[in-house]
């Protein structure tokens, strides 16, 4: 499936609140064609989150260069630099001495090996991404990794929370477990990411994305596109049951005008 016709079936099918994002890892010795044109170019530096709000909700392409990152947290885990003293420091706030080993435990490139990552909305990919990241709510987000279980054949996901890197390190980490990963929003992201709704991140790799959309694709051509059933709403008939919420009320005075 190409990436402008998943974007289109995730809204009218899950109906997103932002744009899906693909993600390429421009590195060296790559190929020539980096998937992005940037369309707009940020004045200062910004935080991973903050390229992000401009790709999900403008639906803008831009490019995220070592010189225009200014989050110490997302330039380690994509090795634009090594910050080990610095992100240690600030993960001691949250960890205690446990920080340091939590910082060599979180996934990341190596340094040097990425140069540059561009982002989309995929509709405006020109080519596969190497990844794809979605701010999604609860209901969004759980029918994506139940359709990619069922994809799978597998029979369920083990999920973590971390402390921060809930954008960046999580996709780094789909990409290199080759599971799709979710994070509740870290405080960076609470801060400059624009999550004020406490919203999901979710991360897939290119190629678990593609098994995650063809159980959509299959369910949305039989005009079933949620685990709940319903034509045309993700969670149409969530309140079958309904009906049987009823009361009668009680003969008598009510218990406050007794005595």
């Amino acid at each position: 499936m190409n990436p402008s016709d998943a974007e289109g079936l995730l809204f009218k099918h899950l109906r997103l609140y932002h744009y899906p994002v693909g993600l390429f890892f421009e590195k060296e010795g790559g190929v020539d064609d980096p998937g992005v044109a940037p369309q707009v170019v940020p004045r200062n530096s910004l935080s991973f989150c903050q390229f992000l709000v401009m790709a999900r909700e403008v639906g803008h392409s831009v490019e995220v260069t070592p010189d225009k990152l200014g989050c110490s947290t997302a330039a380690d885990v994509f090795g634009f630099k090594q910050e080990e003293e610095r992100a240690v420091k600030t993960l001691r706030y949250y960890l205690g001495k446990r920080a340091e080993d939590f910082y060599h435990q979180r996934p990341r490139f190596s340094p040097g090996e990425v140069r540059a990552i561009g982002l989309a909305p995929l509709s405006r990919c020109r080519r596969e991404p190497d990844a794809v990241v979605m701010v999604t709510d609860t209901l969004q987000c759980a029918h994506m990794l139940d359709f990619f279980i069922k994809g799978s054949g597998l029979t369920h996901l083990d999920l973590s929370h971390k402390v921060n890197g809930a954008a960046c390190a999580n996709t780094v980490e789909a990409l290199i477990s080759g599971a799709p990963q979710v994070a509740l929003p870290c405080p960076g992201a609470f801060t400059s990411g624009k999550v004020e709704r406490g919203e999901l991140f979710l991360a897939f790799g290119w190629e678990e994305f593609q098994i995650m959309m063809s159980v959509l694709s299959k369910r949305a051509r039989r005009g079933v596109v949620s685990l709940l059933g319903g034509e045309s709403l993700v969670g149409n008939d969530v309140c079958r049951n309904c009906p049987r919420i009823r009361f009668d009320k009680v003969e008598g005075p009510s218990p406050g005008e007794q005595g």
